[in-house]
């Protein structure tokens, strides 16, 4: 059927559902609200925090309001330091991080960046 202008009219089953509308809409699933893990990033040999902009850019831009934190320890020729001082290091700045975060948060290492902060993280780890 045509109508003003000779625009299609709406078939009569549509007009039957429009007074449903506003259940449908209530039923509709809420976008989520609920605040992510805090991120943890550790660069591995002879790399920097620097590195990780791009990443950290994405992670703020996809998941608005998720602490992330790029750890800016033991850069460039620094991360040739004895391993156990690196530990002491991950384990100074993360422990706070992770005191602040019961629900646990996540953990993003390349090469020996895992090594010291799996150092710090086995005794908190519910998986892997």
């Amino acid at each position: 059927m045509l109508g003003l202008w000779g625009q299609r009219l709406p078939a009569a089953w549509v007009l039957l559902l429009l007074p449903f509308l506003p259940l449908l809409l209530l039923a509709a699933p809420a976008p989520h609200r609920a605040s992510y893990k805090p991120v943890i990033v550790v660069h591995g040999l002879f790399d920097s925090s620097y590195s990780f902009r791009h990443l950290l850019e994405y992670i703020n831009e996809t998941h608005p309001g998720t602490v992330v934190t790029v750890l800016d320890l033991f850069d460039g020729r620094e991360s040739l330091r004895p391993l156990w001082e690196q530990v002491q290091g991950f384990r100074e700045a993360v422990v706070p991080i992770m005191a602040k975060a019961p629900q646990g948060v996540h953990l993003i290492c390349y090469s020996q960046g895992r090594h010291g902060l799996l150092e710090v993280a086995v005794p908190h780890l519910h998986a892997v």
